[in-house]
């Protein structure tokens, strides 16, 4: 669906200010039965609106297309990396707003039930997760966490609200994920308590342009957040922004508290907007240079993959990422380039990474004759290069800035 009108003004003016050419669904790893089969690929491009500031894909693809016509790969249990990002989030959140074993934590997105893990064993709160993928459902619901196989809609928001009221609503990487954001934030005031609530964690946009990340670009985020537009937004439908935290997590991420009471102080929110306004968030002159930079980019990686390639060198890539799928296929990297990707989830693992499609295999599959690892998740390069520091591998880390 090709994006007519501004998801959050409802304008009309939109520009094209990133254009990455044509892509398959970055999160959906192929099983092997599908890996020979053609594959859809759709326009991968972000507009901005004139109107409001707000960043979004400007071709859509249905939910439904997105996590439920093939089996979800992901698992945050698997990451050490997240695993101790959300104990440390669960942790953070209950001890600000003093959770207790009263109090109903909702996580929507909430995949294997890792964060709400967190939250039921640091506080004893009660804990709903919205999983919208039935396999990674049926992986919550066994590690005993109650869980909805559904999308977060009014339907879902409905049943919740008719019991209990939501303390906290939280979304990890979710909330940039929304086709609808009118209908989801009337959702979520509907099933939060008029004291809650609702704290989502995205990429940040700003940080993205800033370090060049184009690959945290793909078809499953729909929507760019940086402060100005969505400060807007949520006022129009009587919320309000409350606290702002960047970190470093998925590269470079916001995480932004949400209330239905409005706050007596907005400077940190007046902070951030000026911050976006002097950088030149909204200037199309930024994304003129965002796109040179990646183009520049994407011919020095080149460059040192055929390089060693000529050579005779044999080269694997580290962490079936979907930022790697962006930059794989953006950079038309494919088989003939990467012998194989590593991975260490059991649900990656003998799948195939869409459009490049290269095999994904186990790191015990990295041989003696493999000379070069192209790290796909750049953000948690140090992480990667630690473990596998005993391979004397050449590690070639994709990070523009």
């Amino acid at each position: 669906m090709h994006t007519k009108k501004c998801q959050l003004c409802g304008g009309s003016k939109l520009v094209k200010i990133i254009d990455l050419g044509l892509h398959p669904l970055a999160d959906t790893f192929l099983p092997k039965e599908c890996a020979d089969k053609p594959i859809t690929l759709y326009p991968l491009n972000v507009l901005l609106c004139k109107s409001c500031g707000h960043a979004m894909l400007g071709y859509v693809v249905p939910p439904e297309e997105r996590y439920q016509k093939i089996d979800y790969s992901y698992t945050a249990s698997n990451s050490k990396v997240s695993v101790e990002h959300f104990a440390k989030m669960a942790e953070s959140v209950g001890t600000k707003i003093s959770l207790g074993s009263k109090d109903l934590v909702i996580d929507i997105g909430s995949n294997d039930g890792t964060l709400l893990k967190s939250f039921k064993s640091q506080f004893g709160t009660k804990v709903i997760g919205i999983e919208p993928s039935k396999n990674i459902a049926k992986i919550a619901k066994k590690n005993g966490i109650t869980t909805i196989n559904d999308f977060f809609n009014t339907k879902t928001a409905k049943v919740i609200s008719k019991k209990e009221k939501a303390k906290v609503i939280i979304a990890t990487n979710v909330f940039n994920h929304i086709t609808d954001m009118k209908a989801f934030v009337k959702d979520i005031s509907l099933a939060l308590d008029k004291t809650g609530l609702f704290i989502f964690e995205v990429p940040y946009f700003k940080t993205l342009v800033e370090q060049g990340a184009f690959d945290t670009i793909y078809l499953e985020h729909v929507s760019y957040f940086n402060v100005m537009p969505f400060h807007k937004f949520f006022k129009e439908h009587a919320l309000y922004i409350h606290s702002l935290e960047k970190n470093d997590y998925m590269g470079g991420s916001i995480r932004v508290y949400v209330s239905k009471i409005k706050p007596k102080d907005s400077s940190i929110v007046n902070e951030y907007i000026d911050e976006e306004k002097k950088y030149g968030m909204y200037d199309l002159a930024t994304y003129a240079d965002f796109t040179k930079r990646i183009i520049d980019f994407s011919g020095r990686l080149n460059f040192d993959l055929y390089k060693a390639k000529a050579s005779g060198e044999k080269i694997v890539a580290i962490g079936a990422a979907t930022k790697g799928n962006t930059l794989l296929n953006y950079c038309k990297i494919d088989s003939t380039v990467i012998e194989f990707i590593t991975d260490s989830s059991p649900l990656k693992i003998g799948k195939f990474a869409p459009g490049s499609n290269i095999p994904i295999r186990p790191d015990s599959d990295i041989s003696n004759e493999i000379s070069h690892a192209l790290i796909l998740p750049w953000n948690i390069a140090d992480f990667l290069v630690s473990k596998l520091s005993h391979l004397n591998l050449k590690f070639i880390i994709p990070k523009m800035k």
